[in-house]
């Protein structure tokens, strides 16, 4: 179907693609929005650190087609595991019997050499060939914007095998709040625990939908000895999908990841940039990341706030200058929240207005000043959350009231702040075509019942 008004077209939106390591015969599932291009082929949309993708990588260096196989419907817990961070290595599949309980039921496919989920709606079986890709998109997608069109892997389809009355499932991805929230969040509830095995400090995380899940982790970790909260970051960073990770804040044991509220009194308390804030460039980012120097390249950014109790250092008022549009006319609204960051709207110059902020003897009270553009509701938190962070790359678009080097390390001191606006060169935010809107009004009783 098609989601939203720019979309290069049609697209399978829920697919399980079942796929073999040429070289080890492990089993991967993974779910790749499938582009429709005529009757036998489609589109193929493997991002980066997927493991179709790796199989496709191996298959195509060996000059050989990948045999695939597509299931769409099935089992719930088929979904939760093919949506879930794994190790590289361990089989979706047989994660999904450990979800339900039992062993999720498999036949044999009839033109690939490959096991399918018997209780699929549909099956498509086929290869991608090796050198062949096709344009795909743009495509609405979880960030909230489209994702670019490009030359993307075709699949060739040899055979279609459907149940008595099949029931065709699909699901709209865009702006959060939408069905992937709940996906989402189903499988981080899954993953902690299992995260937790292996680093045993870490109490608890989080990753934010309004954020697109991977532009916002915040993880609540009991530090042994100093500096473990870097390395428990540095090695998540280093985990298969959670390597796609943007933005990562460490907070301390007593603090609940999951309440931003929480999170940001801690960061108000502890967080010092002189020795907690640490940048990564010139580093991986996700296949659906514009906001970085190119395609798959930009940076990240972890704050650790995981110093002193609860009770230590609790904040006090912070002090407004009366009038924000006397430092900078394009300033249409603020908000400060938790009395640690300053939200501020501006129709353009994101850039200086925030510069100038930072450089404000008035603001020094405040940790954080983030700007964002006009299309963000700054007094809703969901929006404001997604407009932050979709929205910046830390390398290009965060700044201090201060830096310098010590030796060749760079120190930051003073105010953080963001540049978060939307800038030329993003990809376009998803709007929906006011008729759909409408249509949808109007027939809502009866689509409800």
């Amino acid at each position: 179907m098609k989601c939203w008004p720019e979309d290069g077209g049609r697209f399978v939106t829920l697919p399980l693609v079942m796929s073999r390591d040429p070289k080890t015969g492990a089993g991967n599932m993974g779910m790749y929005r499938m582009q429709v291009y005529d009757q036998r082929t489609t589109g193929m949309h493997m991002q980066l650190q997927k493991g179709g993708g790796f199989h496709y990588q191996i298959a195509e260096k060996a000059g050989q087609p990948l045999e695939m196989a597509v299931a769409v419907g099935g089992d719930p817990s088929l979904i939760i595991a093919a949506i879930m961070p794994l190790p590289e290595g361990l089989d979706e599949v047989a994660f999904s019997g450990i979800v339900r309980g039992s062993r999720t039921p498999l036949v044999r496919a009839k033109t690939v050499d490959l096991n399918v989920p018997a209780h699929a709606e549909f099956i498509f079986e086929g290869i991608l060939r090796p050198g062949v890709r096709k344009h795909e998109g743009p495509f609405g997608d979880h960030f909230g914007h489209y994702s670019a069109s490009a030359d993307h892997p075709v699949f060739e389809i040899n055979r279609i095998t459907r149940r008595k009355n099949a029931i065709y499932p699909a699901t709209v991805v865009g702006r959060p709040p939408q069905e992937d929230r709940y996906m989402g969040d189903a499988a981080q509830l899954a993953l902690t625990p299992l995260i937790r095995l292996i680093r045993r400090e870490v109490k608890d995380m989080w990753a934010y939908y309004e954020a697109g899940f991977h532009n916002l982790l915040v993880v609540s970790v009991d530090p042994r000895y100093q500096r473990e909260p870097i390395k428990t970051a540095l090695g998540l960073l280093g985990d298969g999908q959670l390597s796609l990770t943007k933005n990562l804040v460490l907070v301390g044991p007593d603090v609940n990841p999951r309440d931003p509220s929480q999170v940001i009194q801690a960061i108000r308390r502890n967080f010092d940039p002189d020795q907690d804030f640490h940048l990564i460039a010139r580093t991986a980012a996700d296949t659906l990341d514009f906001t970085g120097e190119a395609t798959h390249k930009g940076s990240k950014m972890i704050l650790d706030a995981t110093a002193g109790p609860s009770g230590e250092g609790s904040p006090t008022a912070v002090a407004l200058p009366s009038n924000l549009s006397s430092i900078s006319s394009v300033v249409s609204k603020y908000r400060l929240v938790g009395r640690t960051m300053l939200a501020v709207q501006v129709s353009d110059q994101g850039r200086q207005v925030v510069q100038k902020l930072v450089d404000n003897p008035l603001l020094i009270g405040v940790k954080i000043v983030v700007a964002v553009s006009d299309d963000v509701d700054i007094e809703d938190d969901e929006s404001l959350l997604w407009g932050i962070f979709t929205r910046f790359d830390a390398v290009r678009d965060v700044i201090f009231s201060d830096t310098e080097f010590r030796g060749l390390a760079p120190v930051y001191s003073g105010v953080m702040g963001i540049d978060a606006t939307w800038k030329q060169g993003y990809q376009k935010p998803l709007v929906m075509d006011p008729k759909i809107i409408k249509k949808v009004d109007s027939e809502w009783s009866r689509y409800s019942k």
